[in-house]
């Protein structure tokens, strides 16, 4: 059986001011396209379907559209709510869409859904688990959860394994080794982290949440990634779409199938004069989204001004040669916004007593921040 693989589509998604419509549409006719040419059976989609809890009409509609081709070419479409998803919103209609072939499962209400899909006597179960929070099963099953982990393990308990069958499991956590990129909602230290030894027993994990494709734990455990690039940190990695196979003995075949952007996302540097001379023009792509370093020791009376004539898609433009001292307080803001919370707290506490905070309180600041960072 043929299936495609895909998470985080962040439907109406802007970066840095740009409206990204138009390239979340071209990606997702190339998904289509790719449906066609290998007569796919179904489409998984991980989580983070929008952007936003309360997404723009224009990307409900993109999704409207994406769903309704699917569904004329007879392909099954499972979906499952990530972190910015709203579950309530995402399950409306999901009982007649299930008619249609489109099974949603936005909330959790205590078991693990799942649909078969049988093709030549093949049986394929997909286990769809929308995003979880401890503070979600501590409701729905009425029992005590301390942390992320102990909450996946209570909910994959509920799952109704098919016999004889491939086991697919749909997810959008963070699981531990996963490899964060600037894109990714910031979450604070590992207290979000699920142990990958909870997916074991399925033979592909088709997960969400992480931007750049990768496999944590072991190859059958996936990330496809973004269908775009949202951020600095992914300027040099290849966007794709993840197809796998299934086979009678339950084991599964992985393709990572390229996405040719509408515009790339590029970075230029040099000085403001070489970027500006005509015969350099003449190479770039001028529909890119644009990240540009200047090279110049000086700064600039309207450079971005001047820039934009000439570049219209500016997401940032920086300086890496001017005095040191602007330089280190860029660097010192960076390690300031990369630090884990609770080490910033330790450092203050620690200037302001001269001494460590005691492992005791280290606990008790843990605990109150997982408690705020479950509510968000």
């Amino acid at each position: 059986m043929r299936l495609i693989h895909l998470a985080d589509l962040h439907l109406g998604k802007k970066v840095f001011g740009y409206d990204l419509m138009e390239e979340q549409r071209d990606a997702l006719n190339q998904v289509i396209e790719l449906a066609k040419a290998h007569q796919i059976d179904g489409v998984m989609i991980a989580g983070d379907v929008f952007d936003t809890p309360v997404p723009p009409v224009d990307a409900v509609a993109l999704l409207d559209e994406f769903l309704t081709r699917l569904h004329h070419m007879q392909i099954e479409v499972m979906i499952i709510s990530g972190n910015h998803d709203s579950g309530g919103r995402l399950d409306f209609g999901s009982g007649i869409f299930k008619e249609s072939g489109i099974h949603i499962a936005g909330t959790w209400s205590g078991e693990v859904e799942f649909v078969d899909l049988q093709k030549n006597g093949e049986v394929v179960r997909i286990h769809l688990l929308p995003f979880l929070r401890p503070g979600i099963v501590r409701a729905a099953l009425g029992v005590s959860c301390q942390n992320w982990n102990q909450a996946l393990e209570l909910a994959l308990q509920t799952v109704s394994f098919a016999q004889g069958a491939t086991n697919i499991l749909m997810s959008h956590q963070f699981y531990a080794g996963g490899q964060l990129c600037e894109s990714e909602a910031a979450n604070v230290g590992t207290l979000d982290q699920v142990s990958t030894s909870l997916l074991e027993p399925f033979d592909y994990c088709a997960l969400g949440h992480l931007h750049n494709p990768q496999a944590p734990g072991r190859a059958v455990n996936r990330y496809p990634g973004t269908l775009l690039k949202f951020s600095f940190s992914e300027i040099n990695a290849q966007k794709s779409i993840t197809l796998l196979e299934t086979h009678p003995d339950h084991s599964v075949t992985i393709e990572e199938v390229p996405v040719i952007p509408k515009r790339e996302m590029i970075h230029l540097k040099g000085k403001m004069a070489d970027l500006l001379d005509k015969d350099y023009l003449r190479q770039i792509d001028r529909e890119a989204y644009v990240y540009i370093t200047l090279e110049d020791s000086e700064e600039i009376f309207q450079a971005y001004e001047t820039l934009r004539e000439h570049y219209p898609r500016i997401l940032k433009i920086e300086y890496c040669n001017l005095p040191k001292a602007h330089a280190m307080d860029d660097y010192a803001r960076e390690i300031e916004r990369m630090k884990d919370p609770l080490d910033i707290v330790a450092d203050f506490y620690a200037l302001q007593n001269d001494k460590d905070l005691s492992q005791d309180m280290i606990g008790q600041l843990a605990g109150i921040w997982e408690g705020l960072h479950e509510t968000n």
